[in-house]
This record gives structure tokens, C-alpha cells and sequence, in this order.
């Protein structure tokens, strides 16, 4: 890692509040020294979201855990796609308790991180959001990892299981009769195939239904991260007017210092004629 790389990384370790000014004083002196498009790189870094901070915090001070997680994530994909092959959930809930057990242990560094930066613990859900979506995909668990992360990670929705047909439940046979003692009973004429088809249509209107609840979760899931996106502009609008709000009261308390001196300047040469 350059040593550019390491002052950027150093950037996202540092409390909230301070990343605008280090991140601009950062690029002031990579432009001093001559190196105008690293400069811009770093001018264009974006100030984390506050859910995002404590989960790079995380990804620092509680890297084990994290790696926990990481990998529960990674075995759960797993057994989410093969339990829907082959109807067998154990590996699914064993990674799904290593997957509880990490978020758990990460969720109370979290509320510590959060009162340490004088906040609240209203955020610990949507960081545990943002965890638990980043270890649900190949894309979101380096990210995880990189402790450079600038906004929530948004949840994986069912893309996952697309692809995979939901086997039919295996036929039990059934046990065989004992012939009866009284001789030459007829038998019973085979069940009509019409009569399975109440069960089948039922079967159907389930799944049906399950598909309609996935994509409306899924809709959902997109409008809450457009809206949070919205907000995390929003923020950046906000910290830039700050920005210049100070940038023009540092130049409103230099003009008032200059006009003191000039005030000085002229009673001291009336005092001299």
C-alpha cells in the first residue's frame, strides 16, 4: 500500500466529523506536491454515511468477527442453494446461527462505537442492515472487509435463488394391505388422477403467492434504498453549504480584522499631522 493509500485508508478510521477537513487537506497537499490528479481522486472521496462509519470502525477493531461473518455468509449462500436442491435445511440453520452469532457479537461493539461518538443506538439497525446485506453477497463481503465503505449496502433480494426450481415433495409410498380373510372381495377401483388436482392447484397458488410476496419485498427494499440515497445526498448538499458557510465567515472575520487596521492606521496619521 502507497503511502497516498495509507493516508486515504487513515481517512475512513478517523472520527465523522473530522473526514471533510482531513480529506481536503489531504488533497490540498497532494496538489502542493505537484500531483494534480491524485488530488482530484481524493477531493471526490465521499463522507460516509453515519451507518457506514461504524461499520468501517467495525471492520477495524473487530476484524475477527468480521471475518465470521464474512465467512457465515459465504456458507450460507451455499446452503440456501442446496437445501432448494435437495430439500435438506441443516447446513442452511447452522450457517444461519453462525451468521446470527457474528452480527450479534458486532452489534454490541457497534452500540459502543455509537455512544462513543456521542449518538444514539437508533442506528445499530441499520448498520446490522448493512452487515448483514454486505455478507449475503460476492460483491458486498470485500466491501465489508475494506473498511472503506461510504453508504449502506442494500439488501440482496431473492436474485440469489433465481435459477433454482423448487423440487416436488417426494411421494411416501404407501404400506401395503394385508389380504382380508374373507375371500373374493372386489377391489376398489383406482383413485381418479382429477382427484390430485385440488392438491396440485393448491401447490400452485402457494407458490404463486410466495413469488408475489418476493417481489413486493424486493420493491420495497429498493424504494427504502433510493430514499436513503436521497438522504445521503442530501447530507452531502448539507456538509458542502456548511463548508461554505465557514469558508465565508473565515473571510468575513479577515475583512473585519483588515478594516480594524485600517481604522488604526488612519487615526494614528491624524494624530501625526
Amino acid at each position: 500500500m502507497s503511502a497516498i493509500d495509507e493516508q486515504i485508508d487513515r481517512l475512513y478510521s478517523l472520527p465523522l466529523d473530522e473526514f471533510t477537513r482531513a480529506r481536503d487537506e489531504l488533497a490540498r497537499v497532494a496538489r502542493q506536491e505537484g500531483d494534480g490528479a491524485r488530488a482530484a481522486e481524493v477531493k471526490q472521496l465521499r463522507k460516509p454515511s453515519l451507518p457506514a462509519w461504524v461499520v468501517n470502525q467495525l471492520a477495524r477493531q473487530r476484524e475477527l468477527d468480521m471475518q465470521r461473518l464474512v465467512k457465515a455468509g459465504e456458507r450460507l449462500a451455499s446452503a440456501q442453494a442446496e437445501a432448494i436442491r435437495a430439500q435438506s435445511g441443516d447446513a442452511f440453520l447452522e450457517a444461519r446461527r453462525d451468521q446470527q452469532h457474528a452480527l450479534e457479537a458486532l452489534a454490541a461493539r457497534a452500540r459502543e462505537i455509537l455512544a462513543e461518538a456521542g449518538r444514539g443506538s437508533a442506528m445499530v439497525d441499520r448498520v446490522l442492515a448493512t452487515l448483514r446485506a454486505g455478507s449475503s453477497t460476492e460483491d458486498g463481503r470485500p466491501l465489508l472487509k475494506s473498511g472503506r465503505l461510504t453508504e449502506e449496502l442494500e439488501p440482496p433480494g431473492f436474485e440469489a435463488l433465481a435459477g433454482f426450481d423448487l423440487p416436488p415433495a417426494p411421494l411416501r409410498p404407501r404400506p401395503a394391505k394385508k389380504a382380508a380373510p374373507t375371500p373374493a372381495v372386489p377391489k376398489a377401483p383406482p383413485p381418479s388422477p382429477a382427484a390430485s388436482q385440488p392438491r396440485r392447484a393448491q401447490v400452485t397458488d402457494a407458490r404463486r403467492r410466495l413469488r408475489d410476496l418476493r417481489e413486493d419485498l424486493q420493491r420495497s427494499e429498493k424504494r427504502a434504498a433510493a430514499a436513503e440515497r436521497r438522504a445521503a445526498q442530501l447530507r452531502e448538499q448539507l456538509e458542502a453549504a456548511e463548508a461554505d458557510a465557514g469558508r465565508l465567515d473565515e473571510e468575513r472575520r479577515r475583512a473585519e480584522e483588515e478594516l480594524a487596521a485600517a481604522e488604526r492606521d488612519l487615526e494614528r496619521l491624524t494624530e501625526e499631522e
